[in-house]
This record gives C-alpha cells, sequence and structure tokens, in this order.
C-alpha cells in the first residue's frame, strides 16, 4: 500500500524567513576593485560555504536585486572576508546601500587586487567558475585561487542579531 500524494502548501516569505532565522551563519564579506574605476564594491553574504577541496570551490548566493553583485561581477576575481566577532561595524558598512561603502573599512589590497578587510580571521581570492539561477538568488561557485587565515572568532548572524561562537566544555561526570 502506497501513501496518498500530498500537495505541497505554498509557505510565505514571511514564514520561511521566521523558520530558517534558527539556523546561525557565518559572516562574509564578498569584495573585488573595479577595473577600470579602481573603485571598491564589497557586500555582505550568509551563505558562503566550502563547495569542493579537490578542486578548491566555494560558493555563495546573491539575490537578484543585489545592485553591489553586478560590480563585483565585472571584476573577474573577488575576495572574500570572513569577518571576526568585533566586526559589526564592517557588516553594517557593506551592508548598506551607500556609494562608497568603504569609506569607514580598513582594507589592504592582495596579490590579486582585491580588497581583503583587515581583522578578518580568514581571507579567500576567487576567480567566478559558474553562476545559475535559483528560485530569487543566483548561486555562484568559483576556484580558490589563494587564501590565508588569522586569528580570532567568526562574526555569527542568527535570530536576527549578532554573536560569536565560544566552545562549550564538557561538564565532568560526578
Amino acid at each position: 500500500m502506497t501513501a496518498p500524494l500530498l500537495e505541497a502548501r505554498r509557505i510565505d516569505s514571511d514564514t520561511y524567513r521566521s523558520v530558517m532565522r534558527h539556523l546561525p551563519t557565518g559572516v562574509a564579506a564578498i569584495c573585488a576593485t573595479d577595473p577600470v574605476t579602481r573603485a571598491q564594491n564589497g557586500m555582505i553574504v550568509g551563505t558562503f560555504a566550502s563547495l569542493s577541496m579537490d578542486p578548491p570551490l566555494v560558493t555563495f548566493s546573491v539575490t537578484h536585486t543585489s545592485t553591489s553583485w553586478p560590480k563585483i561581477l565585472e571584476a573577474d576575481i573577488f575576495s572574500v572576508s570572513l569577518l571576526a566577532e568585533d566586526q559589526q561595524q564592517v557588516c553594517r558598512a557593506l551592508s548598506s546601500k551607500g556609494e562608497d561603502k568603504f569609506s569607514s573599512v580598513s582594507w589592504s589590497e592582495s596579490l590579486w587586487g582585491t580588497p581583503h578587510i583587515r581583522g578578518s580571521i580568514a581571507w579567500f581570492d576567487c576567480r567566478i567558475e559558474q553562476q545559475f539561477t535559483a528560485g530569487d538568488h543566483a548561486v555562484v561557485i568559483a576556484s580558490v585561487l589563494e587564501m590565508t587565515s588569522g586569528e580570532g572568532a567568526p562574526l555569527i548572524f542568527h535570530g536576527g542579531t549578532f554573536g560569536t561562537f565560544s566552545e562549550s566544555r564538557p561538564t565532568p561526570h560526578s
């Protein structure tokens, strides 16, 4: 005997957002330098993840309404800075709609010519390999050209607020 087919109900975006906010995410700054004007462009994503170890690939998604992504896309090579627990202001600056998001952000230029956010816990320089549409986002797959790590705890976004990760210590058995 087979189970009756269930019809999927339409899930509205508010309900979806409300449930998904229970999943903590890291905070990554995706940045590039305009090849013509040399201006820095940046945005924040909470979807950055490792995809493959051989070859080294990363992935993230970006909404179709982003005004920053088309500028970064033009650069071909971009950087990813994994923000540290004390970089909430960097996150706010790069999430803003302003023209000069980097006016209050401390950064240095990588060997690949991309902006690396100072104080971050890790940096990647990447080249876009593939981009495809999935719902209201573009899913980006990029090859890692170079990477390095620093020190510190990550900035985490969870339930609409920022936080950090702390390792829980096992309690001794009595």
